[in-house]
């Protein structure tokens, strides 16, 4: 298999100069595999065979293919539709994983409504939205990227995910994800024959997140569905450990109804004690008025006495 690549990597470089640097090898077709159009019609694209220029390709439904390009790998999900020119890749629908290989490595991807230039080395998701902007998550290395539209620039990390809004607008807030979940879950990087590194690294992300981040998870990121918007799914299959909160004691329960406080507190009417004899006679001294002092004159009067 290794040889398999190297010679493929030749062959394609070769290629590369006479074809041009955006030039895709099919390596690896699954389920339905791809049709590209034509004038004749839809044609099923074959193994070891470059992807046509400049006409529409179509994956099928519970299919993908991976090719190989210069510094990259691609594959692209079920009911993607595409098409590949000199400047970038049209991605009209459907999700693509990008896999560069070089720091030094860039592409372009132009969604229905926006366009964006991938620049560094690592693995990449990038999705078309309903709103007809992209999202972009990373998954290894570092992702630079920008909005052509807008000019926008900004860098992704392993983990975080961002929407690139249609028009002119930018990018959205960064969200992170569960890059275990994300791993497990994904077609277009589990759904793959991988090699045993690149299987070895995606543990290695997915279990460095885990421990640096720490806490569960309790929503997905979903679809932009309005212009500048994206939804956020709670997720049903996170466990929460958390014992739940206490029940208040119907004992200390305030009723707002009620208008003695007393009563409130105690759960019943007051009892007031009686006090003894004593007690009552000195607090019936306690609470006599205290005889009227002697008139004394206001300070400001004394001042003027001779």
């Amino acid at each position: 298999m290794r040889r398999l690549l190297i010679l493929l990597s030749t062959i394609l470089g070769v290629c590369s100069a006479s074809l041009g640097q955006s030039s895709h090898l099919l390596l690896l077709s699954q389920g339905d595999g791809a049709l590209k159009s034509s004038e004749s019609g839809k044609v099923q694209l074959s193994k070891a065979s470059f992807l046509p220029k400049g006409q529409l390709i179509s994956v099928r439904p519970r299919s993908g293919i991976e090719t190989l390009s210069s510094g990259f790998q691609f594959r692209f999900g079920s009911d993607t539709r595409f098409m590949i020119s000199d400047q970038a890749i049209e991605l009209s629908e459907g999700s693509i994983m990008i896999r560069s290989r070089k720091i030094s490595n860039s592409t372009t991807l132009h969604g229905p409504e926006s366009k964006i230039q991938i620049n560094g080395a690592g693995c990449f998701l990038v999705e078309v939205e309903t709103n007809g902007g992209l999202k972009a998550v990373t998954i290894l290395g570092r992702l630079d990227l920008m909005d052509l539209n807008s000019g926008e620039a900004l860098d992704l990390l392993p983990g975080e995910l961002v929407f690139l809004m249609p028009g002119d607008r930018g990018f959205a807030e960064k969200v992170s994800v569960n890059l275990k979940r994300l791993i497990e879950s994904s077609y277009l990087v589990s759904g793959f024959p991988n090699n045993t590194s690149f299987q070895s690294s995606l543990a290695s992300v997915a279990t460095a997140q885990s421990n640096s981040i720490g806490v569960v998870y309790g929503a997905e990121v979903g679809d932009a569905k309005a212009v500048d918007s994206f939804e956020v799914v709670p997720s049903k299959a996170v466990k929460n450990n958390t014992p739940p909160m206490p029940k208040p004691s119907p004992s200390i329960v305030v009723d707002s109804s009620s208008s003695d406080p007393l009563f409130d507190l105690l759960g019943r009417a007051p009892k007031r004690m009686k006090p003894a004899a004593k007690e009552e006679k000195a607090l019936d001294l306690r609470i006599q008025d205290p005889p009227n002092p002697t008139s004394r004159p206001f300070p400001s009067r004394l001042l003027r006495q001779n």
